[in-house]
């Protein structure tokens, strides 16, 4: 890497183990391996609680999962390249010594972009590196993987002996999974390099917390909110499963660092389950049977849901979280609900529910820190927050003047983080 102190000319270590021919390749560009807060991130890294996380390994087994592949990894690459986490691999300890100059990682990362190869061999960015020469690998897909502060740091990749026709869709659905990776990575970092402070924390919790950007289909507004008060694991997503939306929200018990971390690791199965196309009820089965085996000692609260904009029902089940609340013509009501016990109690068991919107019905998911109040029972809690819907519907005229109205209520006095999403039919 470039001194800090010296010369900015000093060729990067790593760049001056790169093959030539690859250096000079128009489509590549090495200089971000020149960048020293990109080594320094990856440097900074504990290797040993990265390979401990359950996130991570669930990521790279999901990938091989819908690839259809027989090996998936991640790759970080500082001074030398690491794998914190693999599929197919068995023992890592090879991985982690894979050379940066052989790795199809660092040439995704130089790439910047998805690379696609269906036959390795005659690839010519990849065909003369050691793992295709060797014919471990045949056909490869990496995508980059980013830092919040946009550095390339690693790939995950996927990839078989043999070659492969890729689905085209592939990629797009892997960028989801990269997102959870990197999340993970960049808690891990900011716990390990002691930041401490709220803002620090918050900002990466917000990370975790909210779904990727995903335009909703036509028809259909949607907005989530997260409203911070304390180091808690309430978290939402929604994601777009060809014409209908998957939404969920949830809440670990708990506060501190091990409920964010338990968070970050559940939203993770659950997302998996939706993307692999599971119902609301399936899902929940599914997530609270490996949350039981990752996470004994802990417990959540989850709802899942689906929701056709075609015939505008919306379907759903609960793990012990609240019901949904339906805004229409200006009242509010609950939508009907008979919850199962939440994850982390084995079998979940839950009722799926379906309820038809109208047009310009809103329904909303929240967490309990919206609501919840101490020494008031539950069900007077609920009531406010129905009239609160109701008094925020009559004064606001857009979706996002909503959220960000009903996120700013004050009937609870718990201080405790609070999640919202609002979907207008």
């Amino acid at each position: 890497m470039s001194d800090p102190h010296g010369s900015d000319d000093a060729e990067p270590a790593v760049l001056a183990r790169i093959p030539r021919h690859l250096t000079c390749d128009p489509e590549l560009d090495w200089s971000i391996f020149a960048d020293p807060a990109r080594s320094g991130f990856v440097a900074g890294l504990d290797q040993s609680v990265l390979r401990r996380s359950s996130t991570l390994q669930r990521v790279v087994d999901l990938a091989a999962s819908l690839a259809g592949s027989r090996f998936s990894q991640i790759s970080l690459v500082g001074d030398s390249q690491l794998v914190p986490a693999a599929h197919g691999l068995g023992e890592l300890d090879s991985a982690q010594r894979s050379p940066v100059d052989d790795s199809l990682c660092s040439v995704t990362m130089a790439l910047g972009e998805w690379l696609v190869i269906g036959d390795a061999r005659t690839h010519h960015l990849v065909r003369d590196l050691l793992p295709v020469r060797s014919g471990m690998v045949g056909s490869y897909l990496g995508i980059p993987m980013r830092t919040s502060s946009g550095h390339i740091v690693g790939a995950l990749c996927v990839y078989d002996s043999d070659e492969s026709s890729w689905p085209t869709d592939l990629a797009s659905t892997l960028e989801d999974l990269v997102v959870f990776a990197m999340n993970e990575i960049e808690l891990i970092a900011s716990v390990e390099a002691g930041a401490s402070s709220v803002r620090q924390l918050t900002a990466v919790i917000q990370q975790i917390v909210a779904p990727a950007d995903v335009a909703p289909p036509p028809g259909v507004e949607i907005t989530g909110r997260f409203r911070s008060a304390d180091v808690g694991g309430d978290w939402y997503d929604w994601i777009l499963l060809g014409d209908r939306l998957a939404l969920t929200i949830g809440d670990v018990a708990g506060h501190g660092l091990q409920a964010v971390a338990t968070m970050a690791t559940l939203k993770a199965y659950v997302r998996s389950y939706v993307v692999e196309g599971h119902d609301p009820t399936q899902t929940l089965e599914r997530t609270s049977k490996v949350f039981d085996m990752s996470c004994s000692n802990d417990m959540a609260t989850v709802l899942d849901a689906r929701y056709a904009p075609s015939t505008r029902v919306l379907t759903y089940a609960s793990a012990g979280h609240p019901p949904p609340l339906v805004v229409r013509e200006g009242r509010a009501f609950f939508a009907n609900l008979d919850p199962g016990p939440p994850v982390g109690f084995g079998r979940v068991g839950a009722s799926e529910h379906r309820v038809e919107l109208r047009p310009d019905d809103i329904v909303v998911f929240y967490t309990d820190g919206l609501f919840e109040e101490r020494r008031v029972v539950a069900d007077h809690s609920l009531e406010a927050l129905r009239a609160e819907a109701e008094r925020v519907a009559g004064v606001t005229r857009s979706l996002d003047e909503f959220a960000d109205a009903l996120i700013a209520t004050t009937i609870s006095d718990t201080d405790d983080d609070a999640c919202l999403i609002a979907l207008r039919a």
